[in-house]
């Protein structure tokens, strides 16, 4: 099932967490570069693996038909019992 509202990728939380996580993850490896003054074939391997993890998991959000509802249970937020007992 669809969501029938709609909103710009740029407002949601899951796209700006994966940047800001891609970019905690290339910028120390950027500096150690910057610093080095070259970019070991190593670091750019890396900076490839970060940035196409980063853009699947955008991706994966854009993509998605539901939203999440619960989490395994011990972890922060309702687990699945709780959405049934709700849903019920």
């Amino acid at each position: 099932m669809f969501k029938t509202t709609v909103k710009s990728i740029f407002s949601s939380k899951t796209f700006w967490s994966a940047v800001l996580t891609a970019v905690a993850g290339i910028a120390p490896i950027v500096g150690k570069a910057v610093e080095e003054k070259k970019l070991s074939v190593d670091n750019a391997v890396n900076i490839v693996i970060i940035l196409a993890t980063t853009g699947t998991a955008v991706i994966g959000r854009v993509q998605a038909n539901e939203s999440l509802v619960y989490t395994p249970k011990g972890l922060p937020g309702p687990d699945k019992q709780d959405c049934e007992n709700f849903s019920s």
